[in-house]
């Protein structure tokens, strides 16, 4: 049976940042180099964040984006690979309807690399979305630059507003 994780939400900028970097560096096949991801470190500022942590260290941790009046977007997404299968992306994302539906949202959506791309570690980030309850939307070519397509995935969420 898989363990039961708790979300908390993480307030302090300094140690979400710091949590973040440390989860994106171990991530290089998905966030590449420091250079590349530094922006999403510096979003953590004006989002939403949430980290699950064991033994006092962040082995996963997600920032939430309203991108409109009725949706919540999954900005970043990082969970430490020793944790991958574990269960701790699923109760971020759990997490994620939670705040969604609490905000009056009825959607939360997720941006990742398209399935036109070969990348195998996003095959499997596409399959892990899918086995929580995202359906692709529309992948968008050439998004992130050329030859990096968009895949857009979205779930509905009960919301409570």
């Amino acid at each position: 049976m898989p363990r039961a994780y708790r979300v908390e939400e993480l307030s302090d900028v300094d140690q979400s940042r710091a949590a973040c970097d440390r989860l994106l560096s171990q991530l290089p096949d998905w966030f590449g180099t420091y250079d590349v991801y530094q922006d999403y470190l510096d979003d953590l500022a004006t989002r939403h964040v949430f980290g699950v942590a064991v033994s006092n260290t962040v082995v996963g941790l997600m920032a939430l984006t309203e991108t409109s009046k009725a949706n919540m977007d999954i900005h970043v997404f990082a969970v430490a690979p020793a944790m991958h299968g574990k269960g701790v992306g699923r109760a971020l994302v759990i997490q994620a309807e939670r705040f969604a539906a609490e905000k009056g949202k009825h959607f939360l959506t997720v941006k990742t690399l398209g399935p036109s791309h070969p990348s195998l570690p996003y095959r499997k980030t596409r399959g892990f979305y899918q086995a929580v309850g995202f359906a692709p939307i529309e992948e968008y070519a050439d998004f992130w630059g050329k030859g990096y397509p968009m895949l857009l995935l979205c779930k509905s969420v009960k919301s409570s507003g």
